[in-house]
């Protein structure tokens, strides 16, 4: 039997602030602390080839010719590769609701709408977790993760790292989403259940002990995620660090080395989105107010909405993405 902490779950209080005043409809939920990561709407995801990751061989150097003289032999080439794992994790979670305070919210409808709210918390709990893992996650000293852009980018030796020049602050990123270059994975017993992302099962009502070992009865919902990032291009993935992010300021974004960086990537504009914060995704929309910049663009996206494009690359808003990351040096 399992043993919960009291008041780490809902309260009698929790469920009078979500009846709507007057009645017992359950009110609806302004979700304050929701983040925009539009990172999730853009990752492609496929099966991995091993049980619990995806193993596949990099090309790490390309055979050379020989310049040959009459007569003169031609020694035998080949390239070389390296093997390379990619894990993929498991992300859970547990609700878990005194089912007095479930019973109390209503009919059986209002009862499950009720839940369904404290549902819709942990999906977006989640969510904004598995933004942060694909961006902050380290596997050194945590085999239950894997490693997310961050650590992978963090030299300024790397082709694909370019310096803002600021100590520290904040970095855009920019991905090519595809099969041959970046995408998430899943294990296949995922597919087979048919759930490749978040998979929600309703518990019912279980007992459980209270902190005097004593019994009683919540209704429990399980969260489980499985994912992980796989990067088999390298340079299909880059990152433009050490920003300052004060409109303004030194060091504050430049567009000059944001172009420098797409160039040196060679990002194609289809399968590749640029990913930044509020703060720098304000500046490139102050620098779109200029009519004679031509790097900055807007289209018409889906029911009229519009998307800012640089370099007619989509320009997503990632809130994972802090101000104060690490100084990216060599």
């Amino acid at each position: 039997m399992a043993t919960t902490t009291v008041n780490s779950q809902l309260t009698f209080r929790e469920l009078s602030n979500r009846l709507a005043p007057g009645d017992k409809d359950i009110a609806e939920i302004t979700e304050v602390m929701e983040e925009e990561n539009e990172m999730l709407l853009d990752i492609p995801w496929f099966q991995c080839n091993q049980v619990l990751s995806e193993k596949f061989p990099r090309r790490t150097a390309l055979p050379q010719g020989t310049q040959r003289r009459a007569y003169q032999g031609v020694p035998t080439t080949t390239s070389t590769t390296q093997v390379v794992v990619e894990p993929v994790s498991l992300l859970e979670a547990l609700s878990e609701i005194d089912e007095d305070i479930v019973n109390n919210a209503g009919d059986l409808a209002e009862r499950m709408a009720f839940r369904r709210t404290e549902d819709i918390a942990h999906v977006s709990g989640l969510s904004q977790q598995l933004a942060d893992l694909f961006l902050e996650g380290v596997q050194a000293g945590s085999p239950e993760s894997f490693d997310g852009l961050q650590i992978r980018l963090n030299d300024l030796g790397q082709t694909n790292v370019i310096d803002g020049g600021n100590s520290g602050g904040t970095s855009i990123y920019a991905v090519d989403w595809g099969r041959r270059t970046a995408y998430g994975i899943y294990p296949a017993a995922a597919a087979k259940r048919g759930t490749l992302g978040l998979q929600i099962i309703d518990k019912d009502v279980v007992p459980v002990l209270d902190g005097s070992d004593d019994t009683f009865h919540v209704y429990r919902t399980q969260f489980k995620w499985w994912m992980g990032l796989c990067i088999r291009d390298e340079l299909r993935t880059c990152r433009y660090a050490n920003i300052n992010p004060t409109i303004g300021g030194t060091n504050s974004f430049n567009e000059n080395l944001l172009i420098e960086l797409v160039e040196r990537c060679k990002m194609r504009p289809a399968t590749t989105r640029i990913y930044c914060n509020v703060e720098l995704r304000t500046q490139m929309r102050i620098r779109l107010k200029d009519k004679t910049n031509v790097n900055f663009g807007k289209e018409e996206g889906l029911g009229g909405v519009s998307i800012l494009t640089f370099m007619d690359i989509p320009v997503r808003r990632l809130d994972a993405i802090k101000t104060n990351e690490s100084t990216v040096t060599t």
